[in-house]
């Protein structure tokens, strides 16, 4: 029997799963257009202008953000749901789609919250990203009407072809050109975002795999950026859930949209190439009882580590609301995504086991996901060493539970 305690948490779960499966149809209805711009998108190395565009005009750009910047305030859940959809279709169209969103999310920490407003747009549809990790490629040198930026060729643009606001990280110069230390006695680094038509790309992503990500080299050409696109400008910032789950919390959400929506596409195109098909002396794979155990096993890879995955996430967004948000809860958040990755890995190379020949085509699906796979799982977030970081806080968790059973 139901109480009338549970009876609103039950409604406010169900309302909240409606709106997720509204915008997972949305991004559903676009598979045909996916689907349609791909050979192009693999031509031009970056998914094409026509479909960032019905992603803008879908609405979809607009759900991570609050309400008060016009956007939808969905929960990181329901977002995922979204980008998982997405990656189902296409691994690239994935990539760039959760870039662009999630890449947004980062100004609205760093930037005034006037700034960002700006770099959003009335409707909250605006999107922004660049490079984020790895060795500082630029400089901003306080000049007259704001600051003289520039920078050498960096890697991994992804997505930023088709953005309003494109990333870079600077060293912050002083007047005379040098580096500007901190209390701590290193460079100060700074987060600016530029106009596109002050970025050069090189176009030379030409990878097996994530064919249009766009994920080549581009530079920031010298010019004088206004100084409110700059991460040291002073002012208020913005306010919402979204902006508190943390740096590496929210750059995961990439990482595990694009993971969960590859091994879903993968689980069903083998349950589709397998019906009825000979191999050898098998008559029908479907009901060979190896592959009937691989398939069950890969099924519950996917659900198990789903459902880690979305589960830290949902505990990050409840406790980033209440401000209450913990370094385990971080941690939790990039074990899950780490074991996923590490998931989609078997996933992945069971099915192109039991795929045959359909695995061997160069330009069949199988393929597809194998070399999207292998390219996405060499991203720096989801490299093994990352684990480390993550052990001691896990190994203190497992003790202070140790000593609450004991």
């Amino acid at each position: 029997m139901t109480s009338l305690i549970d009876a609103p948490e039950k409604s406010t779960k169900q309302a909240t799963s409606d709106v997720a499966q509204k915008w997972v149809e949305v991004a559903r209805s676009l598979a045909p257009l996916v689907e349609a711009e791909r050979p192009q998108g693999d031509e031009d190395t970056v998914v094409t202008a026509k479909l960032v565009e019905a992603w803008r005009d879908a609405g979809l750009y607009r759900l991570l953000q609050p309400s008060h910047h016009g956007g939808e305030g969905l929960d990181v859940v329901s977002y995922l749901k979204v980008v998982e959809e997405v990656s189902r279709q296409d691994a690239s169209a994935g990539w760039v789609f959760a870039l662009h969103s999630i890449g947004t999310i980062f100004p609205g920490i760093v930037l005034p919250a006037d700034s960002y407003r700006e770099l959003v747009g009335p409707n909250g549809s605006n999107t922004a990203c660049g490079f984020a990790f790895g060795k500082v490629p630029g400089t901003a040198k306080p000049v007259d009407g704001g600051y003289l930026v520039e920078s050498e060729p960096m890697p991994f643009g992804s997505g930023t072809q088709r953005v309003d606001r494109v990333a870079s990280a600077l060293y912050l110069l002083d007047e005379n050109g040098d580096k500007v230390l901190g209390e701590d006695g290193n460079p100060v680094v700074v987060n600016a975002y530029m106009d596109p038509e002050n970025i050069e790309w090189l176009n030379n992503w030409h990878a097996t795999g994530l064919k249009a990500s766009g994920s080549g080299h581009y530079r920031v050409k010298e010019h004088v950026l206004e100084a409110k696109w700059l991460s040291n400008a002073p002012g208020e910032r913005s306010s919402g859930t979204i902006f508190g789950i943390g740096f590496l919390a929210t750059a995961h959400l990439h990482h595990t949209g694009v993971g969960l929506g590859v091994a879903k596409h993968a689980i069903e195109e083998i349950a589709k190439i397998v019906k009825g098909k000979r191999r050898g002396d098998i008559a029908a794979v479907d009901e060979h009882p190896l592959f009937q155990y691989d398939f069950v096993r890969i099924d519950g890879e996917y659900r198990a580590a789903r459902a880690f995955v979305l589960g830290a996430y949902q505990d990050l967004w409840d406790a980033s609301a209440e401000g209450r948000v913990t370094e385990l809860l971080g941690a939790r958040v990039e074990q899950a995504d780490l074991h996923l990755n590490r998931v989609l890995r078997d996933i992945v190379s069971t099915v192109s086991v039991w795929a045959g020949s359909e695995a061997i085509p160069a330009d069949g699906v199988i393929a597809r996901i194998n070399a999207d796979t292998s390219v996405a799982l060499n991203h720096l977030l989801l490299s093994p060493h990352q684990a480390g970081k993550l052990a001691p806080v896990l190994l203190e968790a497992a003790r202070a539970e140790s000593a609450i059973g004991s």
